[in-house]
């Protein structure tokens, strides 16, 4: 016969085990629990037989998207400015009609990755994040989103009387040395080629294919979007100049349309320098 008090013990010894179990999974890498990307071909082809690194690539998405034509997606990586730098990145959308989302390279003026966009999700679904370094390594992160309303089948309510104008924010003041935040958005349908419009009709894809920001002809951020980004594309990344130039920024739509707009960019010396 088994005494109370012993039966008391185990059941508090199993409940600190299932804790610190919990602990644990919590605790372990994310690389350990992604898996949905090994079922992906696209993704497999990219990651090939690169090593996968155990460095922290942070994917923030919101837990439920009442919205999916426009579901705001910011990747972040625990890589600092002393290490390897992530140089190219890929966002996937399985669960999407168009898979691919968008495929990032980067400069040697994008020193920490922490950059935001919007994307369209056509269901719930797992969204993956693949960056390769300048060392060879590979990281990857996975996030899980509930979709409430399509985004890829919906049609999108675009403002035809502003298309094709660029916004862009720079740092008012720019230290030397310093990471400053970079805003861009053109406001564009991005026709996914999906969706009916009002009349019944479906017209054909069109979007901004491509977009290049550079400080001086030096690359900062080279992108291939896909339909499957949002509507107006938004883009915010950090940059941390060497010294002052011109920022150019262009966009090219599929029609080989292009915009282009112009910053300067004056570096502040830092005081004792």
């Amino acid at each position: 016969m088994t005494h109370p008090e012993t039966n008391r013990f185990i059941t508090r010894r199993r409940v600190m085990q299932c804790a610190l179990a919990g602990v644990a999974t919590l605790c372990l890498p994310q690389l350990a629990t992604a898996q949905t990307w090994q079922g992906i071909a696209a993704i497999r082809d990219r990651v090939g037989d690169a090593q996968l690194s155990n460095e922290t690539l942070l994917v923030t998405l919101p837990l439920v998207a009442e919205d999916g034509s426009a579901v705001p997606l910011t990747i972040k990586s625990s890589l600092n400015s002393n290490g390897p730098s992530i140089r190219r990145l890929a966002i996937f959308a399985p669960g999407n009609p168009t898979p691919q989302v968008a495929e990032f390279e980067f400069g040697l003026e994008i020193e920490t990755l922490n950059l935001t966009t919007r994307i369209r999700l056509s269901e719930s679904q797992t969204v993956i994040a693949v960056a390769h370094t300048d060392d060879g390594r590979v990281l990857i992160a996975e996030r899980d989103v509930r979709v409430t309303t399509s985004g890829c089948i919906a049609p999108g309510q675009p403002d035809s009387a502003n298309e094709m104008k660029a916004r862009v924010r720079v740092p008012k003041t720019w230290k030397q040395g310093n990471t400053g935040e970079v805003l861009t958005m053109i406001t564009h349908p991005m026709t996914t080629g999906l969706a009916a419009d009002a009349t019944g009709s479906t017209p054909p894809q069109r979007i901004i294919k491509t977009f290049n920001a550079t400080l001086d002809h030096r690359p900062l951020i080279r992108a291939t979007y896909h339909r499957s980004l949002s509507m107006n594309p938004y883009l915010r990344f950090d940059v941390t100049p060497r010294e002052s130039g011109e920022l150019r920024f262009k966009w090219t739509e599929d029609t080989g349309r292009v915009i282009e707009h112009k910053e300067k960019l004056a570096l502040a010396v830092p005081n004792g320098s």
